[in-house]
């Protein structure tokens, strides 16, 4: 049955146009060869009014909503789509979100904490929730599907999820600004003088906070997605240094690799959530990085991030054996407006690996 399947059906990822977010969405089959869907986050509020809107109208039901984390370049298209007449409860199967106390306005991409109803509010008033609410999807959890499918949670943990729980308070001022989805005006400087990237991949990639003093992207779920025909790594917002701990804890090594065919590369390519460490311990060729370059306060990708993907250690070292591709999901003109020259074309000429831009739609090579 599944080599049958995997000659007639084939399993799709939308990387939607989701401005300086993430919004994907995976089109797969279970065991039986019965449709799948599943929505990953739905970008800035933006990005509902562009093909997400139509995409989602054209699926007949949605299997699992997942928010990986309340960033508003994750759950503002989100809180669109909800709000919207495109929104049907009854053709959703399951919604997986971690947080409690997200609130929103009622115009405008900002999300505030002092004002309207709570995301969760929002769903119960739209109705049709009750079973469908999943338990706190954190590692060790083992959530079921359908046969033929499986997920792997990397992130976040439990003792993450309980720190954000009680912190969160305190880290509301920290969110009012981080959650401001403002246009970037002006060209951004080159990357290029940040040196080689060779030299780049070998230079400290500690991450600027540690996984408790980050609680906004360490709270990100993240996990591997295998359907029958692909394997994919869904990294969200997570930090690196979890990323990395969970892997070590589900038995990975860089003798002992995680094998997927695809991965969704953590926090748009910021170098902060992207290490050597963890690269080492993944064996994949497919790389998407889901931005258009950024916004006022943050740009991506980093040209270390790219960096890391084409000459982290473990790859060089087997002396670079397949070639490995970069997918954007915006033209490598959009990304460069606002994130600065991100490479030239002697980036090229070592490290056997190719950028593809304008990417919306991967299947299984």
């Amino acid at each position: 049955m599944k080599e049958n399947l995997r000659k007639t059906k084939k399993t799709q990822i939308h990387v939607l146009p989701a401005y300086h977010g993430d919004c994907l969405i995976v089109k797969t089959f279970d065991h039986e060869g019965n449709d799948f869907n599943i929505l990953i986050d739905g970008g800035t509020a933006k990005t509902f009014d562009t093909p997400f809107k139509s995409i989602i109208k054209n699926l007949p039901f949605i299997d699992i909503v997942i928010l990986t984390h309340i960033d508003s370049d994750h759950i503002g298209g989100l809180i669109k789509f909800i709000k919207s007449d495109s929104f049907n409860a009854d053709k959703i199967g399951k919604y997986w979100f971690n947080s409690k106390n997200i609130k929103f306005i009622s115009a405008g991409e900002n999300i505030s904490y002092e004002q309207a109803k709570t995301f969760e509010q929002l769903l119960i008033d739209k109705g049709a929730i009750k079973n469908k609410w999943s338990d706190d999807v954190y590692v060790g959890k083992m959530p079921l599907l359908s046969e033929g499918l499986e997920i792997e949670v990397l992130s976040p943990t439990h003792e993450v999820l309980t720190k954000l729980n009680e912190h969160w308070p305190a880290i509301s001022d920290d969110y009012k600004d981080k959650l401001e989805d403002i246009t970037i005006s002006g060209i951004k400087p080159s990357q290029l003088g940040r040196g080689k990237l060779e030299d780049l991949a070998l230079a400290d990639d500690t991450p600027e906070k540690t996984i408790l003093a980050d609680l906004a992207n360490s709270s990100s779920i993240a996990f591997v997605l295998r359907t029958p025909d692909v394997s994919i790594l869904l990294l969200g917002d997570s930090h690196p240094c979890l990323i990395q701990q969970s892997l070590r804890m589900a038995g990975y090594s860089t003798e002992k690799k995680l094998k997927v065919d695809i991965v969704k590369v953590s926090h748009h390519g910021s170098k902060n959530n992207t290490t050597n460490d963890v690269l080492d311990m993944i064996e994949c060729d497919r790389f998407i990085i889901s931005t258009n370059g950024g916004n006022s306060k943050h740009t991506h990708p980093d040209r270390e991030t790219i960096a890391r993907i084409i000459h982290h250690p473990e790859r060089t070292r087997l002396k670079y054996p397949s070639t490995r591709k970069i997918y954007l999901n915006y033209p490598i003109a959009t990304v460069e407006e606002k994130a600065g020259k991100l490479l030239d074309k002697d980036d090229f000429t070592t490290g056997n690996w190719e950028l593809i831009d304008s990417a919306n739609l991967l299947e299984h090579e």
